[in-house]
């Protein structure tokens, strides 16, 4: 049968491997041996599969139709994320991959107050592509330093800042938003990022981190037609 839900699983050949975390959802949705599942693998090939085994750690199938997937923008969306409380961080990274960002960069500011997993990151990411139908999962990186995401297309949302993210043209290949943590900026990181990127507003009004970010991600991801 034809599953409503879509799987990850890593391709080889004619066999598809699931992974302890994909097999826990096949025993959620009760999936069994000889059920035609829906399987991406996350770089924009899409699979109908027959399940042959439902293991405890791991999954098998066989792949039975497959095409490539392909997701037309006008040039790439990348996301500065800040290490912050999880459920608020959890939400921001679940929004971005629904508005079809590109590219997820974690980054620990100096004044966030905790740090989280990478694997932990990575499963949002997975679960959310999955749940959105999106066959090309959004690329997920951590970074130790400004050095890493700063460039020329980099734009930084800060309030009062004297330009509007209204007036930025969009038209470039690459957009970079980011956005500081609960805790705002230190000094020495709004020196440098002040030096080599674009500081743009969103507004009047003091908005939480997650709103901002998501507010200025929706309105490039409109204009680069990501949703």
């Amino acid at each position: 049968m034809n599953m409503p839900h879509l799987f990850f699983g890593v391709v080889e050949g004619d066999e598809v491997l699931f992974d302890e975390h994909e097999t826990r959802h096949m025993k959620v949705v009760r999936v069994k041996p000889g059920d035609v599942v829906s399987v991406t693998d996350g770089l924009g090939g899409f699979y109908l599969c027959e399940v042959s085994t439902v293991g405890k750690r791991e999954s098998r199938g066989k792949v039975l139709e497959r095409r490539e997937v392909i997701e037309k923008a006008k040039g790439e969306l990348s996301v500065v994320v800040p290490h912050a409380r999880w459920e608020r961080m959890r939400f921001l990274v679940e929004k971005c991959v629904e508005l079809g960002v590109d590219e997820i960069v974690v980054y620990r500011f100096e004044r966030s107050q905790m740090e989280h997993g990478m694997e932990k990151i990575e499963m949002v990411v997975r679960d959310t592509a999955k749940q959105c139908v999106r066959y090309v999962f959004p690329k997920l990186r951590k970074v130790d330093s400004l050095e890493e995401f700063v460039d020329e297309n980099t734009l930084v949302l800060e309030l009062g800042a004297p330009t509007s993210l209204l007036e930025v043209p969009l038209e470039r290949e690459c957009v970079r938003l980011v956005v500081g943590p609960e805790g705002g900026f230190s000094e020495r990181e709004k020196e440098f990022l002040s030096k080599r990127t674009l500081f743009v507003s969103l507004g009047k009004k003091i908005l939480r981190f997650e709103t901002a970010a998501l507010l200025a991600v929706g309105y490039v991801a409109l204009k680069k037609g990501k949703i």
